[in-house]
């Protein structure tokens, strides 16, 4: 692991826990990580974290997904 207090994101060499939320900062989608074994948290570009971690992206979605259920006319 690296000791910089500079270094963020994937570049800290931790592995993604899971996402907490997203943004837009300036039209890039970012997501708020948190990593395994610490409190840590950073904001990744939403293209990184797809790459390195599609399962917790796609559970952040299913976890906030809802279903509107709608009556079918006869």
């Amino acid at each position: 692991m690296i000791d910089d207090s500079r270094v963020q994101g994937f570049e800290r060499e931790l592995e993604a826990d899971k996402i907490l939320g997203s943004a837009d900062d300036n039209g890039k989608l970012m997501y708020l990580i948190q990593w395994k074994g610490t409190d840590a948290v950073d904001m990744v570009s939403a293209s990184e974290a797809n790459a390195k971690y599609p399962q917790i992206v796609i559970r952040f979605y299913e976890d906030r997904i809802t279903w509107k259920r709608t009556k079918i006319k006869p």
